[in-house]
């Protein structure tokens, strides 16, 4: 059996056993907002290359949120449902969708319980009812974890292999720590090699540890490859315009992970670099 034909019926065997609930994955970056939504993008069509359906919902409250690179018509609000009765998300592809939350910040309508409310209905109401819902978050903008939908579900933090971005992703689980309590965060590091991400897991999962007791689990990482830039160039994600490149296997192996396998904590082996601790100075 050849690896697509494994995916195929992998896909084919989860539309079968029916629909479930949609799985929040927020998304906190400490990369540039581009990589931040190729990555989005990127793996919202892997998702759906092994069978699941996904929506992209932009909580960012920035000009550069996941939503600016949705096609016309531009995406709906959430928050607009109630009194626009239009469907929550447009579909932007086959398998993908996409909606904006709020025309203001979540962390403003702490005074308007029934704006909460009816946000949280409109979750709850997301094409598609069962799959994956990526959320585009930008902390100092907005505060969707006031949403217990949002604040219930995975939460991933993007780092590439800078200093600048370790120590801006290690900061904001820091914060997230502060606002969700003790709970378990999930680490992507882009435009790394596999050894190199392996080493910022390591640093951070035991800074983590040691100074908030945070688990914080691996996800993987996606390496720098030419064909992500081609294939932006060509209008599509790259797994379709170059299904064998090194970042389109890491995305398929990563959408897999999401939809067949449980997150796993990686233990800490060593003591972390004097840099992490120089942040709790």
């Amino acid at each position: 059996m050849s690896h697509n034909q494994g995916l195929d019926q992998a896909a084919g065997l989860r539309r079968m056993l029916g629909p479930g609930t949609i799985r929040m994955i927020s998304f906190v970056s400490a990369v540039s907002p581009a990589q931040k939504n190729q990555l989005l993008q990127n793996l919202a069509a892997a998702l759906v290359k092994v069978g699941s359906e996904v929506h992209l919902l932009d909580a960012s409250q920035s000009p550069e949120g996941i939503s600016s690179c949705a096609a016309a018509p531009a995406p709906v609000f959430l928050c607009d449902i109630n009194t626009t009765q239009k469907l929550v998300s447009q579909e932007q592809n086959q398998g993908i969708y996409m909606s904006k939350l709020s025309r203001e910040p979540i962390k403003q309508m702490t005074d308007q319980p029934k704006d909460l409310e009816n946000l949280s209905a409109a979750l709850r109401e997301l094409s598609p009812t069962s799959g994956f819902c990526l959320i585009d978050t930008q902390m100092d903008n907005d505060n969707p974890f006031m949403l217990s939908e949002v604040a219930a579900g995975d939460v991933v933090v993007l780092a590439t292999n800078t200093i600048d971005s370790i120590k801006s992703a290690y900061l904001q689980i820091k914060e997230l720590h502060t606002q969700l309590g003790r709970r378990s965060y999930q680490l992507l590091v882009i435009n790394a090699s596999p050894d190199q991400a392996a080493k910022i897991q390591q640093n951070m999962s035991q800074a983590a540890n040691l100074f908030l007791a945070v688990p914080l689990i691996s996800l993987g990482c996606i390496p720098s490859d030419e064909h992500l830039s081609r294939a932006v160039q060509l209008g599509r994600s790259v797994i379709e315009a170059f299904p064998m490149a090194a970042a389109s296997i890491a995305f398929r192996e990563i959408a897999t992970r999401l939809a067949d396998k449980p997150m796993s904590i990686n233990a800490p082996s060593s003591k972390p670099d004097n840099h992490f601790a120089k942040m709790e100075a």
